[in-house]
């Protein structure tokens, strides 16, 4: 049963407009008529992961997973939430679609050099959670 309800979560947020699926999720949601149990728990839960997410942040992928959950939670009871990850969407769509273009146009040292940065960034990454970890949990 969850799961048919996971999927026709999924499939009715793919279908919706880039910059309204949050909101009209928002509006969804409250027509439902649930209770107000019911949406401090979501509000709660998705605050909660959220913060899972920032502890993630340092790991390669899912810290970004782990936070857009969470803001999804809290989007589906939050209309500020909602709109400013409806905002969001709309700004990552369209840099996306830059960098696609430049990645696409760009000669093969321009390519190389933005490899070399992301790796730096990688490193540093790598560097700051190592450096952040307690001495109990440090190998050696």
């Amino acid at each position: 049963m969850l799961k048919k309800w996971v999927a026709a979560s999924l499939r009715s947020f793919k279908t919706g407009t880039p910059g309204e699926r949050f909101r009209r999720r928002y509006y969804r949601r409250r027509e439902s008529g649930r209770g107000i149990f019911t949406k401090y728990f979501s509000i709660l839960s998705g605050v909660i992961i959220m913060a899972a997410g920032l502890f993630f942040i340092p790991a390669p992928g899912p810290g970004m997973i782990i936070l857009a959950i969470g803001a999804a939670l809290v989007a589906r009871e939050s209309l500020l939430a909602a709109r400013a990850l409806d905002w969001t969407e709309v700004v990552v769509r369209k840099l996306w679609r830059k960098s696609r273009r430049f990645w696409k146009q760009a000669p093969a040292w321009q390519k190389a050099i933005v490899g070399l940065l992301l790796l730096l960034v990688f490193l540093g990454l790598l560097w700051m959670t190592w450096w952040l970890l307690p001495e109990k949990l440090k190998p050696f």
